[in-house]
C-alpha cells in the first residue's frame, strides 16, 4: 500500500509537469487534437499510451545508467557532442515554454478581465519576481493543490449536462495528420518533462513504483485530454478562435465556477512559469558570473519581447517546433533496450 502511495505521487508529479497554460486553457488540445474532429480522439488515445510507455522508459533508463539530471542523461544517451546539442534544445524548450506561460497570463487578463494584454504580462512578471525572492519551495506547494483541482474540473466537465447531451460529429475530417500530431505532442512534452522525470527515475529504485506511476500518470493525462477535447468539440463553433476555450465552457455552469477555474488556471501557469525561471537561472549561473536577480530580469525581458507575437501565435508555432526538436530523444528512448519494451510494459504492471 505504501508503494501505491509513492506511485500516486509519481503520477501527480508527471501530470503536473505536462499540464501547463496550453493544456489547462485548452489551446494546445485544440491545436493538436480537436482540430482533427473525432480523429483527435484516436490521437489522444495514442498520446496517452505513449505517455505511459515512454515516461516509464525514461525514468527506468535514468535509474539504469545512474543519471540524476537531464544533462548527464543526454550525454550518456547521445555522447558528449550530440548530448550537448540535445541539452541546448531542452534549454531552449524550457525558455520557450516560459514565454508561452507568460503570454498565457496576459491572455487571461485580456480575455477574462478586459485588461490590456501587456499590462497582464507585466503584472505577472512583478508577481514572479516577488515569488522568486520569497523562495521556490513554498510556491511549489501550490502544485499539490492545483493538479487535483484540474482533475476535479475534468470530472465536472464530464458530468455537466451540456457535454453529456452532446455527441461527437459523425463526419470524419479530410486530413489524417492526427497520428503525427499525437507523436509531436508527446515528443514536446517529454522533452520538457526531462528535468522532472529523470531525477525521479534516478532516486526511485523500485521499478514497480515508477511503472505504476507512469501508468497512472498517462491515464490521468489521457482522461483530462479526452474530456477537454470532447467539451470543445461539442462547442466547436464557439471556442475555435478563443485563446482560453475552456473558460467559455466552465462559464456556462456558473459565473463563480468560471472565475474559480480562471484562478486555478492562473495558478497553474504561474507555478510552471516560476519553476522554469528558477531552473533556467540555476543552469545559467553555472555558465555566467551573474547574480540570480540579473539573470531573472534578463529572462523575463527576453520572454516579454517574444510575448509581443501573442499567446496563440506563440503556442501554435513553438509547441510543434519543440515537438520536432524533441524527436531525437523520443526515438532514442523508445529504441533503448533495458527490459522496458512495449509488450512487457503492458503486462504485469500491477
Amino acid at each position: 500500500m505504501k508503494d501505491w502511495g509513492k506511485s500516486v505521487q509519481v503520477a501527480a508529479t508527471y501530470i503536473g509537469t505536462v499540464v501547463g497554460a496550453g493544456f489547462a486553457s485548452g489551446q494546445e488540445i485544440l491545436a493538436f487534437f480537436t482540430s482533427y474532429g473525432p480523429w483527435g480522439t484516436v490521437g489522444i488515445a495514442m498520446a496517452a499510451a505513449l505517455f505511459m510507455w515512454l515516461g516509464y522508459k525514461m525514468m527506468s533508463i535514468a535509474g539504469d545508467i545512474g543519471s540524476p539530471s537531464y544533462e548527464s542523461f543526454n550525454r550518456s544517451m547521445f555522447g558528449p557532442f550530440i548530448g550537448r546539442a540535445i541539452n541546448l534544445i531542452v534549454f531552449v524548450t524550457l525558455l520557450g515554454v516560459t514565454t508561452v506561460m507568460l503570454a498565457g497570463s496576459g491572455a487571461i487578463y485580456e480575455e477574462q478581465f478586459g485588461l490590456p494584454y501587456l499590462i497582464g504580462i507585466l503584472c505577472t512578471i512583478g508577481l514572479g519576481i516577488i515569488a522568486l525572492n520569497k523562495g521556490l519551495k513554498r510556491l511549489l506547494v501550490v502544485n499539490s493543490i492545483v493538479v487535483p483541482l484540474m482533475l476535479l474540473f475534468s470530472f465536472m466537465i464530464l458530468f455537466s449536462e451540456p457535454i453529456a447531451a452532446s455527441a461527437l460529429p459523425a463526419q470524419t475530417p479530410a486530413r489524417y495528420g492526427f497520428v503525427w500530431k499525437a507523436i509531436l505532442y508527446v515528443s514536446f512534452n517529454l522533452a520538457m518533462a526531462q528535468s522532472v522525470l529523470i531525477p525521479m527515475g534516478y532516486h526511485i529504485k523500485n521499478r514497480a513504483i515508477i511503472k505504476r506511476g507512469a501508468l497512472l500518470g498517462g491515464l490521468g493525462l489521457g482522461f483530462m485530454l479526452m474530456v477537454s477535447h470532447v467539451a470543445m468539440l461539442s462547442n466547436w463553433h464557439d471556442v475555435r478562435f478563443m485563446d482560453i476555450p475552456m473558460a467559455f465552457i466552465t462559464e456556462q455552469w456558473h459565473d463563480y465556477l468560471g472565475l474559480f477555474f480562471i484562478i486555478v488556471l492562473y495558478a497553474e501557469i504561474f507555478t510552471t512559469l516560476i519553476s522554469n525561471v528558477f531552473g533556467i537561472t540555476e543552469q545559467l549561473r553555472e555558465v555566467f558570473v551573474l547574480s540570480e536577480r540579473t539573470i531573472q530580469f534578463l529572462l523575463f525581458g527576453t520572454s516579454f519581447t517574444f510575448c509581443l507575437f501573442g499567446y496563440s501565435n506563440l503556442l501554435l508555432f513553438l509547441y510543434p517546433l519543440f515537438g520536432y526538436l524533441g524527436l531525437a530523444t523520443l526515438v532514442r528512448v523508445g529504441l533503448y533496450r533495458n527490459g522496458a519494451a512495449l509488450l512487457p510494459f503492458l503486462r504485469n504492471y500491477f
